[in-house]
């Protein structure tokens, strides 16, 4: 009776077991179900990033690709205008924007080696970026960027809210309109001139500031 009565009581025990196993299992399986649909929805989301980071854009649409010698150059490693193809007025306006300023900037590097404007702040020995500093020290650079903060205030930002709305081509001030080719074709290659040209400025005055710095003398910034 003492060994009929343990093993009864052992079965029971493995039936409990066997009882508390299952609820785990069915506890954990009501767990992870509603995750389910939670991952359908990121995987539909990742697969939707994915078809759109492959879509190409037509960049025969826009100027700066065609090159000298003949062919295309789309640089565009990042594939932003084919992630983001509603922005890609905004980053023609930005690019006109830095390659005009840099054109601008890179002659300001060399000027002063030969030529100074009238002011006692403006003369001596110095490299050209030292100018900010003295333009700071003057109180002139606060007037630079008032007029500056002006004009985009007042010229710039309805400019660009122009060209997103399409009623304006990127970086277009109607300025110098009588130098427009009316002819497209001479049109696309003045377009080009002034992309190439603003181009190699950026990466000129970036060499120019960082020559001037390691050499500590003006131009043509050698040691």
């Amino acid at each position: 009776l003492p060994g009929d009565f343990s093993s009864r009581l052992h079965g029971v025990a493995s039936n409990m077991q066997s009882l508390t196993l299952a609820l785990a299992l069915t506890g954990a399986s009501a767990l992870v179900a509603p995750a389910a649909p939670r991952a359908a929805t990121a995987l539909k989301a990742e697969a939707a990033e994915v078809k759109a980071a492959d879509e190409v854009f037509d960049y025969s649409s826009i100027a700066g690709g065609e090159s000298g010698l003949g062919g295309r150059y789309d640089f565009d490693p990042m594939n932003f205008a084919g992630r983001y193809p509603g922005m890609v007025p905004w980053f023609r306006e930005a690019e006109l924007k830095h390659g005009r300023m840099c054109m601008l900037a890179s002659i300001g590097m060399v000027v002063p080696s030969f030529v100074r404007v009238p002011g006692e702040q403006f003369q001596g020995s110095y490299i050209g970026w030292e100018a900010h500093d003295r333009l700071v020290a003057s109180g002139s650079l606060g007037q630079i960027l008032l007029f500056v903060g002006l004009f985009e205030t007042l010229a710039g930002i309805p400019a660009c809210v122009a060209t997103m709305n399409g009623d304006r081509e990127p970086g277009d001030f109607e300025f110098g309109g009588i130098f427009k080719p009316t002819d497209p074709v001479q049109l696309r290659r003045k377009q080009n001139a002034e992309l190439k040209n603003g181009r190699l400025a950026m990466l000129a005055f970036a060499g120019q500031v960082t020559q001037a710095t390691l050499t500590g003398h003006d131009a043509p910034f050698l040691y």
